[in-house]
């Protein structure tokens, strides 16, 4: 053996002496074992979409922790064994206390270029997961499906809402570090409460702590470019017999509109414009406003107060809070239609269950009963709708059978969106605040009680403030193009 190959054979064996220890060869092993498992999570996330929402969590949050303990390990178990062959006797020739990298041997090159190149491809496997963790972390399938139990509601009302196409972090996060850190500190909370269940059913609302929609919803919705009215057909069915449909046709004076532009007025403008401000005081779940200050264009300030009492409620500076879109537009994309309008909906656009006797009816009975699990409930008012018919109508059954029982399905699915027993979640426990019919909504304030101390202002009540009928109870279809 030459003399250069034996100070070559020297340096790894103290090398290896170092790392033979179970620690470090526990850190081998999982880094090893780890990233082996991460590039084939990534690539098989490169060649299609993973539907499975677990999948992810484990290759890319669970595996890159792993990767980065046995990491960790690796240089711990060989301090500990530098300091158990110290302990021992060694003398400090054997161990030095410190590496000797002098660059022109060989062996020194040849050792830092393979730790060099496992160190970049370590940086690149981590990197890779950590980017592709986050991004996962943002995606609606981890929001909706990973808590599963916990986000079932929220998540099925997602996919049916209008902003389905809209991930869920640039409502609830926005751009931005100082809320996106902030959400995944909450995140831990959630996580905790979720792993000891310990949560609540149904999960609280309205979110106290959530970013204004001035944030988040006006980087989309500019309350300044929407004008004018916009005109609104309603249909609603009877519970007779025949279903009977009427229609109601009205303007809905949404306005908007700025000083700047010379065109203003409506809801928008008077409840969320800047050239409004309104702030309010109300109880913890925003139902009973107790203190409302309107600041105009012209700098007046006037302040409402349940009687004209003029009482103020205490740390009104603390507790008030700026009106935005989420104060009336309480369930954007979480919405859960009660039975009736649900099926008002259904029947618009299916109306061919119009001949089906006493379909909603039926139907509200069967979505309104107590079921124990989502699962059952979805079943049981599949199996009622089409029992009423098989037991009533058995002649229609036979005749049109395929409808009955799509329209079974369809009152199912009314079900499966709107009610969760397992999270005492439906239309009740989260209502929506848009009108006065689901909920007291817009009487909250506008109501007629709300007065300034010396009674001269009082918020108006009047039903053509917000929206002018057309046509009201109309029994037939009405023919916008008639209207004037």
């Amino acid at each position: 053996m030459t003399q250069d190959t034996a100070v070559r054979f020297s340096a790894a064996k103290k090398a290896l002496t170092y790392a033979n220890n179970l620690l470090s060869q526990l850190g081998i092993g999982l880094t090893t074992v780890a990233g082996v498992l991460i590039v084939i999570f990534v690539a098989v996330d490169l060649l299609g979409e993973v539907r499975n929402p677990y999948l992810p969590v484990f290759g890319f949050i669970v595996l890159p922790a792993v990767f980065l303990v046995g990491l960790l390990l690796i240089p711990v178990g060989m301090w500990r064994r530098w300091r158990a062959l110290r302990r021992s006797g060694a003398t400090p020739a054997d161990i030095p206390t410190y590496p000797r990298l002098d660059f022109n041997e060989p062996h020194v090159r040849a050792t830092a270029m393979v730790v060099l190149g496992l160190t970049v491809v370590n940086a690149i496997i981590f990197g890779t997961a950590s980017f592709l963790a986050v991004e996962h972390m943002d995606s609606p399938r981890f929001c909706g499906l990973t808590c599963h139990r916990v986000m079932q509601p929220e998540y099925a009302a997602y996919q049916d809402s209008p902003h389905s196409r809209v991930a869920c972090v640039e409502c609830h996060i926005g751009p931005g570090a100082s809320w996106a850190v902030r959400s995944k500190v909450d995140g831990l909370r959630q996580v905790w409460n979720t792993a000891w269940d310990t949560y609540p059913r149904p999960i609280t609302t309205p979110i106290h702590t959530l970013r204004p929609a001035r944030e988040t919803c006006e980087a989309c919705h500019w309350p300044a470019k929407h004008h004018g009215d916009k005109l609104r057909i309603f249909a609603r069915y009877g519970t007779d017999e025949a279903n009977t449909p009427s229609y109601t046709v009205m303007l809905l004076k949404t306005g908007g509109g700025s000083h700047d532009l010379g065109s203003y007025g409506g809801i928008h403008w008077w409840h969320i414009n800047q050239d409004n401000r309104i702030r309010y005081v109300a109880d913890e779940k925003r139902q009973e406003m107790l203190w409302v200050e309107l600041v105009t264009p012209a700098g007046e300030t006037f302040t409402y107060t349940p009687g004209g009492s003029g009482e103020v409620p205490p740390n009104v500076e603390k507790r008030a809070r700026v009106m935005d879109c989420v104060d009336c537009h309480s369930r954007p994309s979480h919405y859960f239609p009660p039975p009736d309008r649900a099926l008002d909906a259904l029947l618009d656009s299916s109306p061919e269950f119009l001949g089906l006797p006493f379909f909603k009816r039926e139907a509200i009975a069967a979505v309104s009963a107590s079921y124990p699990t989502h699962a059952a409930g979805v079943a049981g008012v599949e199996e009622a709708v089409k029992s009423f018919y098989v037991k009533n109508y058995p002649q229609l059954v036979a005749e049109r059978g395929e409808l009955v029982n799509r329209a079974a399905a369809a009152v199912a699915q009314v079900y499966a969106r709107s009610v969760f027993p397992e999270m005492k979640t439906n239309w009740e426990t989260h209502a929506n605040h848009i009108g006065h019919e689901e909920s007291p909504g817009c009487f909250r304030c506008h109501g007629g009680d709300h007065s300034t101390a010396d009674g001269a202002r009082t918020i108006p009540v009047e039903c053509d403030s917000c929206h002018v009928f057309l046509v009201e109870g109309s029994r037939t279809r009405p023919n916008l193009a008639a209207l004037r």
